[in-house]
């Protein structure tokens, strides 16, 4: 069983090219990611010796990445943000080192056969021994990375009650602008009943008026 390491994976490479002769991923890497690993690492074994510096370091969500030449070979490690640099590059000069005197034909001919658990007995040693995890320091980046998480969704929830709380205000004006509207036409509506009564007893008045003239008029 391999031990925890700050080490995730490790690729042998022909330069300048996509050809892979060796990788290995660590069993405490989750394996849905490795097709992700294998893409990164042939875009950086790709890359010519004039734009890959010896010891490269570049970084993205999956950690930290370096790669070193050994003649026509680059070897990439990707690991943990945790481990320091000057470790991460001793154990490329160690694996080149180890490649060197391991599997000599290796470094000028790519494609020269090796002995995989050969090869993986090499770098599990070296994984295991430049990638060791500092207990205190593991956990204390699991700790923040767990209260980021919890902080992260806090604000999330805060984000979306914020939204709802706009909707319920955007509502409530509404309702307001609506009970206000409905306001102005009942006024306009008793308006238009109290004219309409006047307009009705004037009548009422007029015809009444007329009849008393009619009756004088009759009796005189």
């Amino acid at each position: 069983m391999e031990s925890q390491t700050l080490v995730y994976y490790v690729v042998i490479g022909e330069a300048a090219s996509k050809n892979i002769v060796y990788d290995h991923l660590s069993s405490t890497q989750n394996k849905k990611d490795y097709s992700a690993y294998v893409n990164h690492a042939m875009s950086i074994l790709k890359q010519t010796r004039e734009t890959l510096n010896e010891n490269q370091k570049t970084s993205n969500s999956f950690g930290s990445w370096y790669s070193h030449s050994l003649d026509k070979l680059t070897i990439i490690i990707l690991t943990d943000p945790l481990m320091a640099d000057e470790n991460a590059m001793q154990m490329m000069r160690s694996l080149g080192g180890n490649i060197s005197s391991t599997f000599p034909d290796l470094p000028l001919n790519p494609s020269a056969q090796i002995s995989r658990s050969e090869m993986e007995n090499i770098v599990r040693s070296l994984s295991e021994t430049f990638g060791k995890v500092n207990d205190k320091l593991y956990k204390a980046k699991q700790s923040f990375n767990a209260t980021t998480t919890v902080m992260r969704n806090n604000i999330g929830s805060m984000m979306e009650n914020s939204h709802k709380l706009d909707d319920m205000e955007v509502q409530s004006s509404d309702m307001r602008n609506a009970a206000h509207m409905f306001s102005q036409k009942g006024k306009l509506l008793e308006e238009k009943l109290k004219r309409r009564n006047r307009m009705l007893m004037i009548a009422v008045a007029a015809i009444g008026l007329f009849f008393v003239i009619l009756i004088i008029l009759y009796f005189s």
